[in-house]
């Protein structure tokens, strides 16, 4: 009697363990490490300064954004401003790299400009 206690325990404890790794595998999420590009960004096209009354700015770190690696650029909050909620500066966005993803092979230029929503790119 006890031996089937045992065996039954131990059948339950195996069965529950694999589902344990079976759900964390079906799970698990593969998370992929872009290179750094490292290939300077060109002097800036223009430089437009933030309009006036702004409350808030901050420098957004450079960093990949939906396969384009976008340099360290500035934003600017505001509030009441009808042409939108943040300024965004000017910035060269690199959309084309080299396959090991360290070079840029063409820079794209983006113009200051308002959004509508607050975005960091």
């Amino acid at each position: 009697m006890w031996r089937l206690l045992i065996l039954f325990t131990g059948l339950l404890s195996l069965t529950i363990s694999s589902l344990n790794v079976f759900a964390q595998s079906s799970t698990a999420a593969t998370i992929v490490e872009r290179q750094v590009i490292v290939t300077p960004a060109p002097a800036p096209k223009e430089v437009v300064v933030a309009p006036q009354g702004y409350y808030n700015c901050f420098t957004v770190d450079a960093g990949w954004y939906k396969d384009t690696w976008v340099p360290a650029h500035r934003v600017c909050q505001y509030q009441g401003q009808t042409q939108g909620v943040a300024w965004v500066e000017g910035y060269w966005q690199c959309n084309k790299f080299t396959s090991d993803g360290t070079n840029c092979t063409n820079w794209e230029w983006m113009p200051g400009r308002w959004v509508q929503t607050l975005s960091v790119y």
